[in-house]
């Protein structure tokens, strides 16, 4: 566990900047259909903007309306975004 703990602490603007993008993306694609709570001319700018990370979530909202594989999916590309962003932005841990 403190393993864990240092990792995060130590790539903690990677952290922040993930969850910044793929939640952009994520509730961008949970937005995207008129039905939707969120639905507004911004889903597709904030879709544009997170391309990269939600292009596979909005084929499957495309193709079924279902929400929750697409969580499932942002969360496996949230994943994939930590860790490649934790390669090349280390934060220096504080003594």
């Amino acid at each position: 566990m403190e393993g864990i703990i240092s990792f995060l602490k130590t790539r903690k603007i990677a952290l922040v900047i993930s969850i910044l993008y793929v939640g952009i993306g994520t509730i961008g694609v949970c937005s995207a259909y008129r039905s939707d709570l969120l639905y507004g001319e911004w889903t597709l700018y904030a879709l544009l903007i997170t391309l990269p990370v939600s292009i596979l979530s909005f084929a499957y909202r495309y193709a079924d309306p279902n929400i929750f594989p697409v969580l499932f999916i942002q969360f496996i590309m949230f994943l994939i975004t930590f860790f490649i962003l934790s390669l090349f932005i280390k934060s220096k841990p504080k003594n």
